[in-house]
C-alpha cells in the first residue's frame, strides 16, 4: 500500500496536459518545496532543504488543473507517493525520484486570486447543461425556496 501526504508546495512549470490513447487526460506537475530561515546572527533569510516532487494527475482533476494552474503558484496536493526507478541510458547507473499519484489539488488564495471565467457555471446532467443553482443570484428579494 503506498503511504499518502499532504504537501504544500510551489509549482515549478506550467502544467503539462496530454491524452492517454484511451482518451483518458493525463497532467504532470513538477514541485518544489523549501525551507527558509531567518538567521539570527545575520538576520538574513537563508535556505534550507529543498524537496522536488512530480505530480502526476489523470481525468477530469487533469483537465481542471491544467485550466487553472501557473507555474508558480502555490498548491496543496494530496495524493500517494511513490518511488520510480530506472536507468539512465547515457552511464547505465540506476536512477530513482519521488512522485506523487494526484487525488486532490487546491490553489492557494495566498498571491492571486483564481478567475472564474466569464460564463455562467453549468452543471451537465443526463447530456444537458442546466444553470447551477448555486452560481446564480437569486432574481428578486424573496428567497429562492
Amino acid at each position: 500500500m503506498l503511504p499518502r501526504i499532504a504537501m504544500e508546495a510551489r509549482v515549478a512549470a506550467d502544467p503539462e496536459l496530454r491524452f492517454a490513447q484511451s482518451g483518458v487526460a493525463v497532467c504532470r506537475l513538477r514541485l518544489v518545496s523549501s525551507d527558509r530561515k531567518k538567521n539570527p546572527n545575520t538576520n538574513e533569510w537563508e535556505d534550507g532543504d529543498t524537496l522536488w516532487l512530480d505530480v502526476t494527475c489523470f481525468k477530469q482533476l487533469a483537465e481542471h488543473v491544467a485550466e487553472s494552474i501557473i507555474k508558480s503558484d502555490i498548491v496543496v496536493v494530496t495524493g500517494k507517493i511513490r518511488t520510480e526507478e530506472w536507468e539512465d541510458r547515457e552511464t547505465g547507473q540506476k536512477r530513482s525520484k519521488i512522485a506523487m499519484i494526484a487525488d486532490t489539488v487546491s490553489a492557494s488564495l495566498q498571491f492571486r486570486t483564481i478567475p472564474h471565467g466569464t460564463g455562467r457555471a453549468t452543471r451537465t446532467t443526463g447530456g444537458s447543461a442546466e444553470p447551477d443553482p448555486f452560481a446564480t443570484q437569486p432574481q428578486s428579494d424573496e428567497p429562492p425556496f
